[in-house]
């Protein structure tokens, strides 16, 4: 009889880094001050009402902010965002909003200027999953301001769109 075996976390990440996924920066608030990391971890949940989920590390910067405050924000990078996709995944928490235009609307969740597409969101559930938490939303209010190409994760690299058909 065959045992069966958990796959090694490279074997995981390998595996499913096969898919590839659009990218997004989650934004929240946190004592006044903004604070936002790149997610790749995110997909619609329902149409009615509308709901999403994203998925976050347990040791996210992110995991406070959206718990205490019940909001977050989803925005969309489109193909020519990978250098702010990797500042605010890999570059160091300080100054990841220099330079990046951002507002909100009433009292929702940090809107980058660049991202073409944002979802402004309300907590409705966290869920704890391995070491990760599974957060879902419930859209408020979406802008949607241009037709670029979405920001590819693929591999472990940002590639460009496969050609249409």
């Amino acid at each position: 009889m065959k045992k069966n075996v958990s796959p090694t976390p490279a074997e995981w990440r390998a595996a499913m880094g096969y898919f590839p996924t659009g990218v997004t920066i989650v934004t929240a608030w946190q004592n006044g001050e903004p604070v936002g990391s790149t997610v790749s971890a995110f997909t619609s949940v329902s149409l009615v009402p509308a709901m999403l989920l994203i998925c976050l590390d347990q040791t996210s910067i992110l995991l406070d902010p959206i718990r205490n405050s019940g909001k977050f924000g989803v925005n969309m990078l489109d193909i020519d965002s990978h250098e702010l996709a990797m500042r605010f995944g890999v570059g160091p928490l300080e100054g990841r909003f220099e330079n990046c235009g951002h507002r909100c609307v009433g009292d929702g969740a940090p809107q980058l200027d660049i991202a073409p597409v944002f979802i402004d969101c309300d907590l409705d559930n966290c869920v704890e999953a391995g070491d990760h938490f599974v957060l879902i939303g419930r859209g408020l209010r979406i802008e949607h301001t241009a037709a670029t190409p979405p920001l590819l994760y693929h591999k472990g690299k940002f590639p460009r769109p496969w050609p249409q058909s």
